[in-house]
Protein backbone atom coordinates (compact mmCIF):
# COMPACT_ATOMS: atom_id res chain seq x y z
CA UNK A 1 0.00 0.00 0.00
CA UNK A 2 2.87 2.10 1.13
CA UNK A 3 5.10 1.86 -1.88
CA UNK A 4 2.35 2.00 -4.34
CA UNK A 5 1.61 4.99 -2.80
CA UNK A 6 4.85 6.29 -2.90
CA UNK A 7 5.53 5.12 -6.75
CA UNK A 8 2.45 7.35 -7.66
CA UNK A 9 3.58 9.91 -5.91
CA UNK A 10 6.97 10.25 -7.48
CA UNK A 11 6.21 9.23 -10.93
CA UNK A 12 3.19 11.95 -10.93
CA UNK A 13 5.79 14.40 -9.60
CA UNK A 14 8.07 14.02 -12.04
CA UNK A 15 5.07 14.04 -14.89
CA UNK A 16 3.44 17.16 -13.54
CA UNK A 17 7.06 19.30 -13.26
CA UNK A 18 7.37 18.92 -16.92
CA UNK A 19 3.82 20.88 -18.17
CA UNK A 20 5.71 24.06 -18.17
CA UNK A 21 2.33 25.98 -20.02
CA UNK A 22 0.92 25.36 -16.88
CA UNK A 23 3.43 26.07 -14.53
CA UNK A 24 4.12 29.32 -16.28
CA UNK A 25 0.66 30.88 -16.40
CA UNK A 26 -0.22 29.70 -13.16
CA UNK A 27 3.43 31.52 -11.64
CA UNK A 28 2.18 34.78 -13.10
CA UNK A 29 -1.18 34.48 -11.77
CA UNK A 30 0.59 34.40 -8.25
CA UNK A 31 2.54 36.75 -8.04
CA UNK A 32 -0.41 39.09 -9.10
CA UNK A 33 -2.04 37.49 -6.25
CA UNK A 34 -4.76 36.99 -8.64
CA UNK A 35 -6.94 33.64 -8.48
CA UNK A 36 -3.82 31.49 -7.82
CA UNK A 37 -5.18 29.46 -5.84
CA UNK A 38 -8.41 29.07 -7.63
CA UNK A 39 -6.35 28.58 -10.92
CA UNK A 40 -3.57 25.81 -8.59
CA UNK A 41 -7.31 23.97 -7.31
CA UNK A 42 -8.48 24.28 -11.03
CA UNK A 43 -5.22 22.23 -12.15
CA UNK A 44 -5.13 19.85 -9.57
CA UNK A 45 -8.81 18.89 -9.98
CA UNK A 46 -8.12 17.97 -13.85
CA UNK A 47 -5.25 16.08 -12.69
CA UNK A 48 -7.56 13.60 -10.26
CA UNK A 49 -9.85 13.56 -12.76
CA UNK A 50 -7.66 12.70 -15.69
CA UNK A 51 -5.91 9.95 -13.85
CA UNK A 52 -8.99 8.88 -12.25
CA UNK A 53 -10.50 8.37 -15.67
CA UNK A 54 -7.16 6.62 -16.96
CA UNK A 55 -7.68 4.08 -14.09
CA UNK A 56 -10.59 3.58 -15.60
CA UNK A 57 -9.39 2.81 -18.72
CA UNK A 58 -9.83 5.73 -20.28
CA UNK A 59 -6.85 6.35 -21.54
CA UNK A 60 -7.07 3.15 -24.15
CA UNK A 61 -10.06 4.94 -25.47
CA UNK A 62 -8.18 8.14 -26.42
CA UNK A 63 -4.98 6.06 -27.39
CA UNK A 64 -7.09 3.73 -29.64
CA UNK A 65 -8.97 7.32 -31.54
CA UNK A 66 -6.13 9.03 -32.97
CA UNK A 67 -7.72 11.66 -33.76
CA UNK A 68 -8.81 12.90 -30.33
CA UNK A 69 -4.79 13.35 -30.06
CA UNK A 70 -4.87 14.93 -33.22
CA UNK A 71 -7.16 18.03 -32.67
CA UNK A 72 -5.97 18.14 -28.94
CA UNK A 73 -2.08 18.85 -30.76
CA UNK A 74 -3.54 21.32 -32.88
CA UNK A 75 -5.34 23.42 -31.32
CA UNK A 76 -2.74 23.22 -28.68
CA UNK A 77 0.25 24.94 -31.02
CA UNK A 78 -2.00 27.05 -32.23
CA UNK A 79 -2.98 28.75 -28.62
CA UNK A 80 0.36 28.50 -27.59
CA UNK A 81 1.93 30.04 -30.00
CA UNK A 82 -0.82 32.53 -30.32
CA UNK A 83 0.11 32.78 -26.41
CA UNK A 84 3.90 33.08 -26.86
CA UNK A 85 2.77 35.68 -29.24
CA UNK A 86 1.29 37.84 -26.96
CA UNK A 87 3.65 37.78 -24.63
CA UNK A 88 6.72 38.89 -26.52
CA UNK A 89 4.82 41.70 -27.93
CA UNK A 90 4.03 42.84 -24.42
CA UNK A 91 7.88 42.11 -23.64
CA UNK A 92 8.27 45.10 -25.98
CA UNK A 93 6.06 47.82 -25.21
CA UNK A 94 7.09 51.05 -23.66
CA UNK A 95 8.10 50.78 -19.66
CA UNK A 96 4.51 52.40 -18.91
CA UNK A 97 2.10 50.24 -21.04
CA UNK A 98 4.25 47.01 -19.55
CA UNK A 99 3.52 48.54 -15.58
CA UNK A 100 0.49 48.95 -16.04
CA UNK A 101 -0.45 45.87 -17.79
CA UNK A 102 1.62 44.01 -14.87
CA UNK A 103 -0.80 45.56 -12.30
CA UNK A 104 -4.15 44.66 -15.08
CA UNK A 105 -6.44 41.76 -13.49
CA UNK A 106 -8.10 40.04 -16.22
CA UNK A 107 -11.75 39.27 -15.41
CA UNK A 108 -12.40 35.68 -13.82
CA UNK A 109 -13.52 34.42 -16.72
CA UNK A 110 -10.80 35.05 -18.86
CA UNK A 111 -8.59 33.20 -16.37
CA UNK A 112 -10.76 30.44 -16.37
CA UNK A 113 -10.44 29.83 -19.91
CA UNK A 114 -6.84 30.40 -20.06
CA UNK A 115 -6.49 27.76 -17.31
CA UNK A 116 -8.46 25.33 -18.86
CA UNK A 117 -6.96 25.72 -22.16
CA UNK A 118 -3.29 25.50 -21.12
CA UNK A 119 -4.61 22.17 -19.71
CA UNK A 120 -7.07 20.17 -21.81
CA UNK A 121 -5.21 21.60 -25.00
CA UNK A 122 -2.54 20.15 -24.32
CA UNK A 123 -1.93 16.70 -25.40
CA UNK A 124 0.98 15.89 -22.92
CA UNK A 125 -1.65 16.21 -20.57
CA UNK A 126 -3.95 13.77 -21.76
CA UNK A 127 -0.71 11.04 -22.47
CA UNK A 128 1.03 11.62 -19.38
CA UNK A 129 -1.88 11.69 -17.02
CA UNK A 130 -4.91 9.56 -18.42
CA UNK A 131 -2.62 7.63 -20.70
CA UNK A 132 0.56 7.20 -18.63
CA UNK A 133 -0.48 7.24 -14.91
CA UNK A 134 -3.90 5.42 -15.61
CA UNK A 135 -2.14 2.51 -17.62
CA UNK A 136 0.48 2.57 -14.70
CA UNK A 137 -2.04 1.95 -12.00
CA UNK A 138 -3.56 -1.30 -13.55
CA UNK A 139 -0.22 -2.65 -12.98
CA UNK A 140 -0.84 -1.97 -8.94
CA UNK A 141 -4.31 -3.70 -8.97
CA UNK A 142 -5.45 -3.90 -5.59
CA UNK A 143 -3.56 -0.99 -5.00
CA UNK A 144 -4.46 0.74 -8.02
CA UNK A 145 -6.73 3.64 -6.48
CA UNK A 146 -3.33 4.08 -3.84
CA UNK A 147 -1.28 4.70 -6.68
CA UNK A 148 -3.63 7.40 -7.88
CA UNK A 149 -4.11 8.79 -5.01
CA UNK A 150 0.07 9.33 -4.90
CA UNK A 151 -0.35 10.80 -8.06
CA UNK A 152 -3.12 13.26 -7.16
CA UNK A 153 -0.87 14.30 -4.25
CA UNK A 154 1.84 15.06 -5.99
CA UNK A 155 -0.36 17.12 -7.58
CA UNK A 156 -1.68 19.39 -4.52
CA UNK A 157 1.85 19.62 -3.43
CA UNK A 158 3.69 21.17 -6.63
CA UNK A 159 0.41 23.29 -7.46
CA UNK A 160 -0.17 24.68 -4.52
CA UNK A 161 3.97 25.19 -3.59
CA UNK A 162 4.27 26.64 -6.88
CA UNK A 163 1.75 29.47 -6.21
CA UNK A 164 3.69 30.10 -2.73
CA UNK A 165 6.66 30.86 -4.41
CA UNK A 166 4.65 32.95 -6.83
CA UNK A 167 3.31 34.78 -3.94
CA UNK A 168 6.14 35.41 -1.56
CA UNK A 169 7.92 37.57 -5.25
CA UNK A 170 5.03 39.61 -5.60
CA UNK A 171 7.34 42.89 -4.73
CA UNK A 172 8.67 42.08 -8.67
CA UNK A 173 5.05 43.22 -9.54
CA UNK A 174 6.02 47.00 -9.94
CA UNK A 175 9.78 46.44 -11.42
CA UNK A 176 9.44 46.72 -15.30
CA UNK A 177 12.68 44.98 -16.39
CA UNK A 178 11.19 41.83 -14.52
CA UNK A 179 8.30 41.78 -16.31
CA UNK A 180 10.10 42.52 -20.05
CA UNK A 181 12.05 39.32 -19.25
CA UNK A 182 9.25 37.28 -17.24
CA UNK A 183 7.42 37.78 -20.56
CA UNK A 184 10.23 37.19 -23.13
CA UNK A 185 11.00 33.59 -20.64
CA UNK A 186 7.70 32.96 -21.04
CA UNK A 187 6.63 33.37 -24.50
CA UNK A 188 10.13 31.19 -25.35
CA UNK A 189 8.90 28.26 -23.08
CA UNK A 190 5.19 28.67 -24.89
CA UNK A 191 7.36 28.10 -28.55
CA UNK A 192 9.49 25.06 -27.05
CA UNK A 193 6.35 23.48 -25.91
CA UNK A 194 4.36 23.93 -29.05
CA UNK A 195 7.18 22.61 -31.26
CA UNK A 196 7.26 19.64 -28.99
CA UNK A 197 3.93 19.02 -28.99
CA UNK A 198 3.78 19.66 -33.22
CA UNK A 199 6.58 17.55 -33.22
CA UNK A 200 4.82 13.93 -30.96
Amino acid sequence: MFISFTTGLLTGGSLIIAVGAQNAFLFEQAIKRHYGWLMASIFIISDALSMSLGAFGFGYLVQSQPWILTASKWAGVAFLLWYAYTKWQASRHDESIILSQSRQLAPLKTVLLMGLAVTWLNPHFYLDTMVLMGSLSLAWQNFQWNFIAGGICASIVWFFGLTLIGRSMTRWVGNIRFWRWFNRLNALIMIVIAFQIATI
